[in-house]
């Protein structure tokens, strides 16, 4: 085991700013702020520190092993690393202003990413990293001995980039011999504020655990080896992930934390780009097999790669040709028909501008303005009420297998059982005693393999007290 120590009236003008909202909701205009966010060819460093072989304290088994896997991760992300291990007071600092040049030398773009792995401690509400070389007999040694967290994320900031990422999975077992006055004075962490242009995470919060695995890498650094490569996810629900997945496989003995001041939306792995106009149109040909739509699309975008396996396409399967006006009215209805199985605004819109003045137009229209309202409003007052509401708990619950009774519309006590374990599963906090959209909208973003049948029993069984009835975890 591994113990980490790192954690954690203007009426006027409201009434003119509902109005307006009110107004684009009923346009169909719902636009989204736009949003910084850091583009794929922005120059990525990182730097990786392992540290196991300590001289004087207590040496780890798995640190050697997990900047090993981080800085391969890294590496296939696009990153330029540099990857040190076992690193002495002088070095680890010699490091740290190293990279802290690296990332000044490659512009305000940069992205920049430090990890560590190792022993920590807290003192006197400041955090430091151990170098294999420290000699701490008492509190006083600390702040010589080893690297202040602050400092390094002061010195991160001072680089002038906008996202720079600090990732502690920090010390792995009490470093102190047994009996040594300084071990329990030192246990937790000093919540840490937020550095401008940083973000910090740590893998466990205060007083807690951070397993070392009996694998060869920790439970964290697992976790994070494979959230970062998932396309599409924000630097924030990547930890999230994390911390979901640490918080599962360690029956919720440890639950990491991150601090963020970083402004500009950041991704490990880009998202894919929504679909063309063109290549919808190509997914609507192949899988209606409407040669009509295949020659749309030749004529609509004939330079578009989708436009020559169209063309292929037609070769091959051409048959004698039909009226083109007839046929343009059965390519609406067809485009619209794949609109409709989608049930995407960018579907709806395809139909609209293909077919401005066609009936088909006007029906995707109000379906793709109906479909960004929904967008808008789903974080707003209760869909459904009484016994719908329950049901549709109900099924959720079953469908996360967190479900013991039967569905009945009723709020009985397999149901608010369900909703307690279900609680667990996500980072979203609900009333799980009641029956609420909130709860009903949490369930819904779970993945069903990460369901309940996931979970791990603790040792030590909660219990909440409702209406004369005991409910455990």
């Amino acid at each position: 085991m591994r113990t980490t120590f790192f954690r954690h009236s203007v009426w006027p003008l409201v009434s003119l700013t509902l109005l307006l909202v009110f107004q684009g909701l009923a346009a169909g205009l719902a636009a989204e702020v736009p949003r910084k966010t850091v583009p794929a060819s922005a120059p990525r460093v990182a730097l990786v520190i392992g540290n196991a072989a300590y001289a004087r304290l207590r040496p780890l088994e798995n640190p050697g092993k997990d900047a090993d896997l981080i800085a391969d991760r890294l590496r296939k992300l696009g990153f330029e690393v540099t990857l040190k291990a076992n690193r002495e007071l002088k070095a680890m600092s010699e490091d740290v202003e190293a990279f802290v040049q690296a990332i000044k030398q490659r512009g305000p773009d940069a992205v920049s990413v430090l990890y560590y792995a190792g022993h920590g401690l807290e003192s006197d509400g400041i955090n430091y990293l151990v170098p294999v070389d420290a000699e701490i007999k008492r509190k006083a040694d600390i702040a010589g001995h080893a690297v202040s967290v602050k400092r390094i994320a002061d010195r991160l900031s001072s680089a002038g980039n906008r996202v720079n990422i600090l990732i502690l999975d920090a010390c792995r077992d009490n470093p102190f011999p047994e009996g040594a006055a300084t071990a329990n004075a030192l246990l937790g962490l000093a919540p840490m504020g937020a550095v401008y242009g940083a973000f910090i995470a740590s893998a466990t919060g205060s007083g807690k655990a951070a397993f070392d695995g009996d694998n060869g890498h920790s439970p964290y650094t697992l976790a994070l080896a494979q959230a970062i490569g998932a396309p599409g996810e924000k630097l924030e629900d990547v930890f999230k992930s994390v911390r979901r997945q640490v918080r599962l496989a360690t029956a919720e003995q440890q639950i990491p934390w991150e601090s963020t001041s970083i402004e500009a939306d950041f991704y490990f792995v880009q998202p894919a780009p929504p679909p063309s106009p063109s290549a919808q149109l190509l997914a609507a040909a192949t899988e209606t097999d409407n040669l009509a739509l295949f020659e749309l699309l030749v004529d609509r975008f004939p330079g578009s790669e989708e436009a020559a396996r169209a063309r292929s396409v037609l070769q091959q399967r051409r048959a004698a040709s039909a009226d083109r006006a007839s046929a343009n009215v059965s390519t609406a209805a067809e485009v619209l028909t794949r609109a409709r199985k989608v049930r995407t605004p960018d579907a709806f819109d395809l139909v609209a501008s293909l077919f401005p003045d066609s009936p088909e137009a006007a029906e995707a229209r109000a379906a793709a303005s109906r479909l960004r309202e929904a967008a808008v409003l789903d974080s707003a007052g209760p869909t459904f009420e009484g016994r719908e509401l329950i049901s549709r708990l109900q099924d959720e619950l079953a469908r996360l297998a967190c479900f013991g009774g039967q569905p009945s519309g009723m709020f009985d006590a397999a149901t608010v059982g369900g909703l307690r374990r279900a609680s667990q599963l996500t980072d979203e906090h609900y009333l799980w005693y009641r029956p609420t959209m909130a709860a009903l909208r949490a369930l819904k973003k779970i993945d069903a393999r990460d369901g309940c049948s996931r979970q791990k029993v603790a040792a030590s069984p909660r219990c909440l007290r409702i209406n004369n009835e005991d409910f455990c975890q």
